[in-house]
This record gives structure tokens, sequence and C-alpha cells, in this order.
């Protein structure tokens, strides 16, 4: 199943806000501890309703630090929240946040990955003017936990990749691994979140924060193109594209940002740093 990067704008979605043709929801979330469903009770984009990173976008309940510190929910789990909002893939689903989409990517990825018609807002937050907040909660029920259930179902191999998979297309030279965090992360410097530091041997830095403006609004196509033209990133690129990050949010916005401006589909690697770093034996470069 191949992702479509739908970007879309507030002007055009207004119209169809608190109706049934459209769904929005507010994917606040902040590194550094803050609460992002506060930040949603203070002001948020009229009937946006609040998705939590930490119980609707990952499994909390995963206890191998190997799978990273946002693991992926299986995929059923994740239907089962988005049914909970009333939700049905006939109908757009637009996500926000107030990071140029850094969190909200990773909700675009998940309901995209399920079949959902999934979009992020262009500007996130920063595109309402305060006529269009509102505080509170959302009249449908804002914070939904997993309902975590065995299922057979898992998450699409076109579209996720696995340590071992990952490994074997590096020695082969037959991928291209971008890491989404902070030059400084990638290069093991004021490393404050993970216990170890560096990044993942064969890793190019691609720092997410590339692919915005400072009104965080998407740069246009042409000069995301380029950007990554400079990784070895084009039209014409016969190795495979891999994206990870600290724990597989931020590498969502890569893999939005290539769908959106190069047309190009590029795997996950869920775990990514904060697994790789946990895995006994992974060699880590600085």
């Amino acid at each position: 199943m191949g992702l479509v990067a739908n970007l879309v704008e507030l002007a055009d979605i207004e119209p169809s806000l608190g109706t049934e043709e459209l769904h929005l929801f507010d994917v606040r979330w902040y590194l550094d501890g803050r609460s992002g469903h506060r930040a949603f009770l203070e002001k948020h984009i009229r009937s946006a309703m609040f998705l939590d990173l930490d119980t609707c976008l990952c499994d909390p309940s995963t206890v191998d630090p190997a799978l990273g510190r946002h693991p992926l929910p299986d995929p059923k789990s994740f239907e089962s929240v988005l049914t909970s909002f009333g939700v049905s893939k006939s109908q757009l689903l637009v996500f926000y946040d107030d990071q140029a989409g850094s969190i909200a990517a990773r909700a675009w990825w998940m309901a995209s990955a399920i079949g959902y018609q999934a979009a992020l807002l262009n500007g996130g937050l920063s595109a309402a003017s305060n006529s269009m907040f509102e505080s509170g909660e959302s009249p449908i029920r804002s914070m939904p936990r997993l309902p975590y259930t065995s299922s057979t179902m898992s998450w699409d191999p076109d579209l996720v990749i696995s340590e071992p998979e990952l490994k074997a297309l590096l020695s082969q030279g037959n991928a291209i691994l971008l890491d989404a965090r902070s030059k400084e992360r990638y290069l093991g410097i004021n490393e404050t979140v993970d216990p170890k530091a560096g990044h993942i041997p064969g890793a190019v830095s691609a720092f997410w924060r590339q692919n915005v403006d400072r009104r965080n609004r998407f740069k246009h196509p042409n000069e995301i193109a380029k950007n990554f033209l400079q990784l070895g990133i084009g039209p014409t690129t016969e190795k495979e594209v891999i994206s990870s990050c600290g724990s597989g949010v931020t590498a969502c916005h890569n893999i939005f940002t290539l769908q959106y401006a190069l047309q190009l589909q590029a795997r996950l690697f869920p775990p990514s740093f904060s697994g790789w770093c946990h895995t006994l034996g992974n060699e880590i470069e600085t």
C-alpha cells in the first residue's frame, strides 16, 4: 500500500470543520515532558480532538527497550482508537501540532498505513487565527486509551523495516538510512534523551526541520528536492530509502516530505536509534 502525502490549508478545510466530512486531530506532544493535553485544553482549533502520542500512537505496555521509546502499537488496536472517535475510511482525517507537523506526521503515517484518508495541516496550530480557537474538551471523548488486544494484523512490510533487514541492506550498500534528529544529536553532542549518544552506522543526517520554513509551513517541493538530492536521493535513486530518528516519530516527517516533494516511498524503521542503542552488540557512530 502506498502512502499519500496530503497537505491541506486551513482555509480549504474550514467550511468542513465540525461536519461529518472531516475529523481534525490535535497531536501536540513535547520531548521536554510538557503536557500536550494540557496545551490542548488551553487552546485548540475549533472542533479538534486530542490524540495522545504516548497512549494512542504507541504501545506503552511494551517492555522491550529494543523496540524503542515509542513502539508501534498493533494496527488493529490503533484502528479501534480511530473508530472510537466515530471516524470512517470515507472521511478525511487531518492532523496538526505546533511543531511543524513533526509529531502529527506519526499519526498521518499510522492512519494512512491502515487505509484511512489522512492529511497534515500546513502550518499547524499557527495557521489559525484567534477567532478559530476554543478551549476545553471537544464534544467527542478526547483521550481514548488503546485497547491492547492480540491480533494477527501487522504493519505493511512495504512501509516498515525490521532491524535484521536494515542491517542486511546497509551491509550490501543497498539503502540510504536517514536520521531525522538534529545534527547535534546525530553527532552525539548534548544527548539528553537516550542512554547512548551518536547514530546508527551508515545513517546520514536529515534533520526534519529542513523540510519547513520559519512559519512552520512546508517548503516548496523543488527546494525540498534539492536538499534531499544532496543526500543522494532523487528521481533516479535505486537504493531503498529508510527513515529513522530517535523513536520512530519525527522519522515520519521525512517520509511525508519525500512523498510530498518527490513521490518517493520511504520505509520506517520504528525502533530508530532508541531501539538500536539498546540492542547488545550494535555499534554506534559519532
